[in-house]
């Protein structure tokens, strides 16, 4: 397998896990001040995952940067991590 299609891969997989985390944000029942601050906490867990998923893709994008060759033990470690870090829409 080549390198830029397993990169492509686990981008891919984080941008839509990035995605749902928004749709499945909780919207205010009235356009309000106070609806808004009800949810702080939806928001403040969006905004946790969001950037420690971005973190985490960032760290990635430097570590393929080292790789010079995909062995297919490195393949099932990047499946591994994506089906782990797949959770983060749920656990938040």
């Amino acid at each position: 397998m080549k390198k830029d299609r397993l990169i492509a891969l686990t981008d891919a997989v984080l941008a839509i896990i990035m995605t749902i985390l928004i749709l499945e944000l909780e919207k205010p029942t009235t356009p309000s001040l106070q609806a808004f601050w009800d949810l702080q906490q939806n928001f403040f867990a969006y905004f946790l995952s969001f950037f420690w998923l971005g973190s985490l893709w960032m760290a990635l994008n430097t570590l393929w940067e080292k790789v010079e060759k995909i062995s297919p033990q490195i393949v099932w470690w990047n499946l591994f991590l994506l089906f782990f870090v797949s959770f983060m829409p749920y656990a938040t």
